[in-house]
């Protein structure tokens, strides 16, 4: 008995099967039934003689179904094993910008549909200066207003998930995030983004937009 292993990650699907494991001319193969719903990319895990378990790729699968004659009631299928574990995939392969904050989308999907890549970044910045402005009720703008809400000793807004030490630490390395970002891409230098011409570029600055909206959205006042 070996231990089949479907979708291997956090959602992986295990199940118990019978399986005949050979050496064939240096190839390792697993013979199962027909029936064993067992596809490429699996991986079957069985006992280790000498302690443990040991874990095979599934790189190839034939069906040898055998539909007429004397040898019809033999049919089997083959799976040639490896060694060598696929790298581990992330849950999310892709980013794309339905999975961004709605407010980015709501500050730049039509720009960056139509090709407008700078100004859909620049958009999506100012939009954050003006939740961070709307937040405090203050009339600063740009690094002032960053300052004003997440800088010193007693911050007017915590963005940070942890206590203590930690959460300091968090909250200072956000501060300098949220300035940043107003500095290096909210500024009027930010007419010069190299990114008119390249869509993925464009995506990965409002990716971080979208972090720093979710930050705002789980903020406290102090």
């Amino acid at each position: 008995m070996v231990t089949l292993i479907r979708e291997p990650g956090p959602a992986e699907q295990r199940s118990e099967v019978e399986a005949s494991i050979l050496n064939d001319q240096g190839t390792d193969k697993a013979y199962v039934a027909t029936e064993t719903p067992v596809y490429e990319g699996d991986i079957i895990e069985l006992p280790d003689p000498r302690g443990g378990t040991m874990r095979f790729f599934a790189k190839k699968v034939v069906i040898n179904d055998l539909p007429n004659g004397p040898f019809a009631d033999m049919a089997f299928t083959e799976v040639h094993l490896s060694k060598d574990l696929p790298p581990r995939t992330a849950p999310v392969r892709r980013l794309s910008f339905e999975g961004l904050h709605p407010a980015v989308a709501e500050a730049s999907a039509d720009l960056f549909a139509d090709g407008h890549f700078s100004r859909a970044v620049s958009e999506a910045f100012k939009s954050i200066e003006v939740r961070v402005r709307d937040l405090l009720g203050s009339e600063t703008s740009g690094t002032k207003l960053m300052d004003e809400a997440f800088g010193g000793k007693a911050p007017r807004l915590n963005v940070s998930l942890h206590e203590g030490r930690s959460g300091q630490d968090e909250q200072a390395g956000f501060h300098a995030i949220f300035r940043g970002a107003m500095l290096g891409i909210r500024n009027p230098g930010a007419h010069e983004l190299a990114v008119d011409q390249d869509a993925q570029e464009a995506l990965e600055y409002l990716a971080l937009a979208s972090l720093l909206y979710r930050r705002l959205d789980s903020s406290t006042a102090e």
